[in-house]
C-alpha cells in the first residue's frame, strides 16, 4: 500500500507574497503614525509654521514632540517593492540626520529620533506572518 501526500507551494507561495504586501502596508502607516507621535525629547523649542500646523498658524513646540516640522519628511516616505517578497521604505532628504542626530553650525547637539525601530516593535513580523499563514 502506497501513501501519497500532495503539497502545492504555488499556493503557498502566493499566500506569503500576499502575507508580505499586507505586512508592508501596515508597516507603511505605522511608521507615519510612529513620525506624527509626540513621543521624542528635544532640546529647544522649535517655531513651526503654516505648513504643518493649518494656514497661517504658527506654533512653538518643545518636549515631547513629533517630527513633523513642515510634513516635507512625512510627505517623503515611499515605499518600493523590490521582489514579491522584498519591501524598501526610503524617506527623501533629511532622513539619516533625523534617524542618527545631528549638530547644528553652533555645535548644538540634536538628538536622534528613531521611528523605524517602534514600528517594527509594534507589528513584530514574525508574529504578523504566523497570524496571517494561519487564517
Amino acid at each position: 500500500m502506497q501513501t501519497t501526500v500532495n503539497f502545492n507551494s504555488d499556493a503557498l507561495e502566493a499566500k506569503v507574497r500576499q502575507a508580505f504586501a499586507s505586512y508592508s502596508q501596515l508597516l507603511e502607516a505605522e511608521f507615519i503614525k510612529q513620525i506624527t507621535a509626540k513621543q521624542f525629547n528635544w532640546p529647544t523649542t522649535t517655531q513651526r509654521g503654516r505648513y504643518n500646523r493649518g494656514a497661517g498658524s504658527k506654533q512653538t513646540v518643545g518636549s515631547p514632540r513629533d517630527i513633523i516640522d513642515s510634513g516635507a519628511f512625512r510627505q517623503s516616505q515611499l515605499r518600493t517593492q523590490i521582489s514579491p517578497l522584498q519591501y524598501r521604505y526610503s524617506w527623501i532628504g533629511y532622513g539619516a540626520p533625523i534617524y542618527f542626530g545631528y549638530s547644528t553650525k553652533a555645535g548644538n547637539r540634536m538628538p536622534p529620533r528613531d521611528w523605524i525601530r517602534p514600528a517594527l516593535g509594534k507589528f513584530p513580523i514574525s508574529v504578523f506572518m504566523q497570524k496571517y499563514l494561519d487564517s
